[in-house]
């Protein structure tokens, strides 16, 4: 007769389930130290923190560095002189005045000469007076009425008188001043129309009825002075 099969013994279904547990526990430690090892190696505070601004000062480039800068000129303030007054100039109506200086020696040589006329003069009507030598700082005519609107601007200097009532004849031209002195003298002796100075030196002038003209000789200059008009040359 067949036997009937025996069912396992409890005791060794029993003995398997440990296993098994021991098995997985086994691998969930090594999970468990793996994810240690890992966080371990990287730390908790590894974490990516919001991001700093950082501020970096940069000094300005130096000149030497910069683009060459163009040079502006300034511009310099200069007073009426000698050296930068034109030495020909025109003002007024110039009736009857001679226009360079071959022109006005010339009419000063062919005048009569005036005995006792020397350093200081003035025209018959009295409108104009002059001194040949001993002037400050320079020998020169004066127009009493009648002073002459400057011709170009900057021949008067700010702050004093705006038109010219003196021509002085110094070495570098005949130079029309803005004066608010006087160099000469009402009470000189007159220069009849037609008549020349007799004067010593390189400056001789002559009278007529147009006006006075005056030459220096020595540096071949000279201008002619009247009412509200005068030439340089």
């Amino acid at each position: 007769m067949h036997g009937r099969s025996t069912p396992p013994a409890r005791g060794a279904a029993v003995g398997t389930r440990p296993a098994a547990r021991a098995a997985l526990g086994t691998g969930t430690a090594l999970a468990a130290l793996l994810l240690a090892g890992l966080l371990g190696g990287c730390g908790v505070t590894d974490i990516p923190s919001a991001p700093k601004t950082v501020t970096v000062l940069v000094d300005p480039p130096s000149a030497s560095a910069s683009a060459p800068a163009t040079e502006t000129p300034v511009p310099t303030e200069t007073a009426p002189s000698s050296t930068a007054v034109p030495t020909a100039l025109a003002a007024g109506a110039q009736r009857g005045a001679p226009h360079s200086f071959a022109e006005a020696a010339a009419r000063v040589a062919g005048a009569k000469p005036a005995g006792g006329v020397t350093s200081a003069f003035v025209s018959p009507s009295g409108n104009l007076r002059c001194i040949v030598t001993g002037g400050a700082p320079a020998p020169a005519c004066e127009v009493v009425e009648g002073r002459v609107t400057p011709p170009q601007p900057g021949l008067c200097a700010p702050g004093g008188a705006s038109d010219i009532g003196r021509i002085e004849l110094r070495a570098g031209g005949a130079v029309p001043v803005c004066n608010g002195d006087t160099v000469t003298h009402a009470d000189a002796p007159k220069l009849e129309y037609g008549s020349r100075t007799t004067a010593a030196g390189p400056v001789q002038c002559v009278s007529e009825e147009t006006g006075v003209t005056c030459v220096d000789q020595a540096h071949q200059h000279g201008f002619f002075l009247a009412r509200r008009t005068f030439v340089t040359f």
